[in-house]
């Protein structure tokens, strides 16, 4: 089976916000993520004020919840700027920046990528379906992507399913890097293969 991948801006935009920290701020509530993160850097010290005038007033329960929030967000603050920042740069440059792989070969063994990068089916854990978009988690826990048409999405199925391979079709967008290995770091763009 050879696939050659299609992709539009839409699909990448869809891409990379699945791929990014989209699921840790709340995009959709804002449209964007610049908004959210501005949304977030505004709110926090208003918040620090309104929870300093909770303890002039003597309000200590409003005051205790106010600066819980503050250091919440500033430990997300913290934490974006310092490693947050630089995967969604990272991961920018990976859908929109770089062309990927011309060509992936699939046979009833492995997936061969530009014929320098083979993975066979026995290393791969779990795969997931979602619009067309193919995302393969490797006993190595590294990931990799590529889009298929309808027809090629329905044959590669049928190969996955003799494979053993764990599979699951997705209606939603959804985080791919909470079914990979729990206390390994995937803030690194080396563990991504995106082929598009």
């Amino acid at each position: 089976m050879h696939i050659k991948s299609i992709v539009s801006d839409e699909d990448r935009e869809e891409l990379e916000r699945m791929l990014s920290l989209g699921f840790i701020i709340p995009n959709q509530l804002f449209k964007t993520r610049q908004k959210s993160r501005m949304i977030i850097y505004i709110f926090t010290p208003v918040e620090f004020l309104l929870s300093i005038n909770c303890y002039l007033s003597e309000s200590y329960l409003m005051f205790g919840i106010g600066i819980g929030t503050c250091v919440a967000c500033v430990a997300w603050i913290i934490w974006y700027q310092m490693i947050g920042k630089n995967f969604e740069k990272n991961v920018h440059e990976f859908v929109w920046g770089r062309s990927g792989y011309e060509t992936v070969d699939i046979d009833e063994n492995a997936i061969k990528i530009d014929e320098d990068q083979i993975y066979e089916f026995k290393n791969i854990d779990r795969m997931f379906l979602y619009k067309n978009f193919f995302f393969f988690i490797t006993n190595e826990k590294k990931i990799f992507i590529f889009k298929t048409t309808d027809m090629e999405s329905d044959e590669l199925i049928k190969i996955i399913k003799t494979t053993g391979i764990l599979f699951e079709k997705k209606e939603k967008p959804f985080n791919i890097y909470k079914y990979c290995k729990k206390g390994k770091s995937f803030l690194n763009t080396h563990n991504l293969q995106v082929t598009i």
